[in-house]
């Protein structure tokens, strides 16, 4: 009998956070400068999954480097850092697709990946929803990333 209820509150819990969320089919760096490879914009397309509009979408994310380590970089305040936070101000509707461009990085090396760890959704009228990415569930919010074992040490 328990082992029924633990299953129905896993549904449960699972319906509600499918039916609360976004899918990115778009999360890439694109040169920002053709005369300093190192400027790169962030840019994302999402659509809204969710039956409720949004009132922010929060992505915290990394820039991964070709061998899977987390790359610093300097933000405007001169405060090195591996994360990012990024949100985008609705209101969005549903089943609605939109794309955002996001400041500016100096990143040196490379063109990295911009590598999401969690997204978190607020919504117009209240009450928000966490989901950290995993291997297990970034296709359903990241269907255009791979897998990365990313190094954030």
């Amino acid at each position: 009998m328990k082992k029924i209820l633990m299953l129905a509150i896993m549904a449960i819990t699972m319906g509600m956070s499918a039916n609360a969320q976004v899918q990115f089919s778009k999360f890439k760096f694109y040169v920002a400068d053709i005369m300093n490879f190192n400027h790169l914009q962030l840019e994302t397309r999402f659509k809204v999954t969710s039956e409720r509009n949004l009132k922010y979408v929060h992505v915290y994310f990394s820039p991964v480097n070709s061998v899977g380590d987390v790359i610093g970089v300097f933000n405007a305040n001169d405060q090195y850092s591996k994360y990012h936070h990024i949100y985008a101000t609705g209101p969005f509707k549903p089943q609605k697709s939109y794309t955002k461009h996001f400041d500016p990085y100096y990143i040196e090396g490379k063109k990295p990946t911009p590598f999401p760890y969690k997204v978190i959704i607020d919504y117009m009228g209240g009450g928000s929803d966490t989901i950290r990415i995993t291997k297990e569930n970034i296709k359903t919010y990241f269907p255009s990333l791979k897998w990365i074992d990313v190094d954030n040490e």
